[in-house]
């Protein structure tokens, strides 16, 4: 008996087992994804309310949201002294001002959209609430752009400013009236501005200060009084709907750009010209070559002195940089440069308290480490370098197979030259089988000490060989140079593009540019251009390009940052709206009318991208209808 309980009871804990498996083979499903934002079910106080003395605004949502970004994107305008305090108590957010508000103001709170439900982490788009704590309740506003004003992108988390006072620089030490901060595409929007006339500026404040005080902060301004507007609500244009429709209480106070209509007021950002200047770095990685780099351009005045060992010789020679931010010291002296540590004295100009320029002196001591044997396998390019190693050096050139003819042949040398006799060196081109040598002009760059340009009419799809005799040059340091030769071809012709454009509409002395199409957009070439017509860019390698114009204000050729002391605007950048793909031998030709009220943006179509989206989905539409590749046609 006991036994037949025993297999009973061991049958029934099977069949649990086997059951209960079954039913559990997969996870249930459950119901669709929650893609709804939270939606906002009670407000304290209520949105727009007027005369609210509290001190903290209490959200309540349909669902548990999640508010660790919201501290961080919140923006309270009138500006607060300190972030205010963000927490969740069950489904409501609580922000905490913590201290005491401004008397008879309205206050506007952009969450932007940074309140997410706890689920799918769905985003609660531009959410703004709005309330007075005084009788009156203000609905102005002021919105627009922020742009880069060298290349007209927008820029995100700039911090826009609008100031009561009527003073151009007032914002350099004061707390304006109103804040706002940028989204991704530039926009801003000041909500909830009382009746006046402002001063309009951005920043991208460093320091939290809400003040322009530091001169490597980019800044903008708009030259003229700002007068706030009255919104033009979504439900007022016809097919508009209310925000207060979407999510409850509290969005009838929300603004976004489609829901407001106002004039746009466009800020163009820059960095304040200042002469903050001082020694970055300085370093000795080769025992003759002893390197500076400063924060700004060095002047005239700039020398450097031999502390200790003491030398009453020529020791040295200094190389500027094109920017002349950065020296480089070469020793002469083989005796000096075999020393483990040098110490000088550098000098150089920096600007006072006054902005009077002054001599500062900086005692550097740079030592030099011999590499090891190991480290010399590693770096053969090192060794090579090393001058108790090598007595000669060589010659380098940009000349290659496919050279552009309209390029500059550069001849460089690995440290600078005491003598260079320029009749050993020669020019050949190919003329059937034969050589012929060719005259040419060569002269030594007017910045590097160690660079030659070699100056010739280089003919399309020719052949040449440049030559430099065996000790034609001899460095600083006595190394002659070893015998040097260089093969180049010039490119075809046929492998050229063209621009040519025809411009109207011109508003005064500009240049026009072609630059590449990257994010630095690296200018390819520039011509500059008085009145309307026609203008050329030949020789383009086969690539894309963008083209901007430049209204060149002062006449100097070149593109020139705003003042705010004066009043002076950026000089406006303006970019032809397509982005224009050449083709080898190859010439587009494009009108350009430029518009009488110039655009603040930067709106370019690539036609080739387009087309080739325009390909991709009739494919993929094409391969749906067929259900199946291979299918008909």
């Amino acid at each position: 008996m006991k036994r037949y309980i025993l297999t009973m009871i061991l049958g029934y804990l099977s069949y649990l087992i086997f059951t209960t498996s079954c039913a559990n083979q997969g996870m249930p499903t459950g119901g669709d994804k929650d893609s709804i934002a939270p939606v906002v079910l009670k407000t304290v106080p209520l949105a727009g309310a007027r005369n609210y003395k509290g001190s903290t605004v209490n959200l309540t949502f349909d669902e548990f949201i999640v508010s660790t970004d919201v501290s961080s994107n919140l923006v309270v305008s009138p500006p607060l002294k300190k972030q205010p305090i963000v927490r969740t108590k069950s489904k409501t957010l609580i922000v905490d001002f913590g201290e005491q508000l401004k008397p008879n103001k309205t206050y506007s709170l952009d969450f932007k959209s940074s309140i997410v439900d706890n689920n799918e982490k769905n985003p609660l788009v531009d959410y703004r609430f709005a309330f007075s704590n005084g009788p009156e309740f203000d609905s102005l506003m002021v919105g627009g752009y922020v742009r880069m004003a060298e290349n007209m992108e927008p820029v995100e988390e700039v911090l826009v400013l609008l100031h009561s006072v009527d003073s151009l620089h007032y914002f350099r030490d004061s707390i304006p009236d109103y804040i706002a901060k940028t989204d991704d595409e530039g926009f801003y929007l000041i909500s909830n501005v009382a009746p006046g006339n402002y001063r309009l500026y951005a920043v991208q404040d460093a320091d939290n200060s809400l003040t322009f005080n530091q001169t490597s902060e980019l800044i903008a301004f708009y030259d003229s009084l700002v007068v706030p507007a009255a919104p033009i609500v979504a439900d007022s244009i016809p097919g508009g709907h209310k925000a207060s429709d979407r999510n409850g209480p509290g969005r009838e106070h929300e603004h976004d750009h489609s829901q407001y209509n106002t004039k746009p007021y466009y800020l163009l950002l820059y960095e304040e010209e200042s002469y903050n200047q001082y020694l970055e770095d300085s370093k000795r990685d080769r025992a003759d070559l002893c390197q500076f780099f400063f924060d700004e351009s060095v002047t005239d005045s700039f020398r450097v002195e031999l502390v200790k060992p003491k030398l009453a010789t020529d020791w040295a020679l200094l190389e500027f940089s094109t920017k002349r931010d950065s020296v480089n010291l070469w020793i002469k002296d083989t005796t000096l440069s075999q020393q483990d540590t040098l110490i000088f004295q550098v000098n150089y100009e920096v600007q006072d308290s006054l902005e009077n320029l002054v001599l500062r002196t900086d005692t550097v001591s740079l030592v030099y480490t011999k590499p090891t044997e190991k480290e010399k396998k590693k770096k053969k390019e090192q060794e090579e370098e090393e001058a108790p190693k090598v007595q000669h050096f060589s010659f380098r050139a940009n000349g290659k197979e496919g050279f552009d003819g309209y390029r500059k042949l550069v001849l460089e040398a690995p440290e600078p030259l005491d003598s260079f006799d320029f009749g050993m060196v020669h020019l050949y081109q190919k003329v059937d089988t034969l050589e012929e040598e060719r005259e040419f002009t060569i002269a030594r760059d007017s910045v590097s000490l160690r660079k030659y340009i070699i100056s010739y009419p280089w003919e399309f799809q020719e052949e040449y060989r440049l030559e430099v005799d065996s000790a034609a040059a001899t460095t600083i340091r006595g190394y002659p140079s070893n015998k040097f030769g260089q093969k180049l071809t010039i490119k075809e012709e046929a492998y050229y593009a063209k621009i040519i454009l025809t411009v109207s509409n011109l508003h005064g002395q500009s240049f026009i540019q072609v630059v590449k199409n990257t994010d630095d957009e690296e200018v390819i070439s520039q011509i500059g251009i008085d009145s309307d017509g026609e203008i050329e860019f030949p020789f383009l390698n086969p690539d894309k390009f963008k083209i901007r114009l430049v209204i060149d204000s002062n006449k100097n050729g070149k593109w020139d940052i705003g003042r705010i002391d004066e009043g002076l605007q950026p000089e406006r950048v303006i970019y032809y709206p397509k982005i224009l793909k050449l083709r080898s031998n190859f010439e587009i030709r494009e009108n350009w009318i430029l518009p009488d009220d110039l655009q603040f943006k930067k709106e370019l179509i690539d036609e080739d991208q387009l087309e080739k989206d325009k390909k991709t989905s009739k494919g993929g539409s094409a391969k749906n209808q067929q259900g199946r590749p291979g299918g008909s046609r």
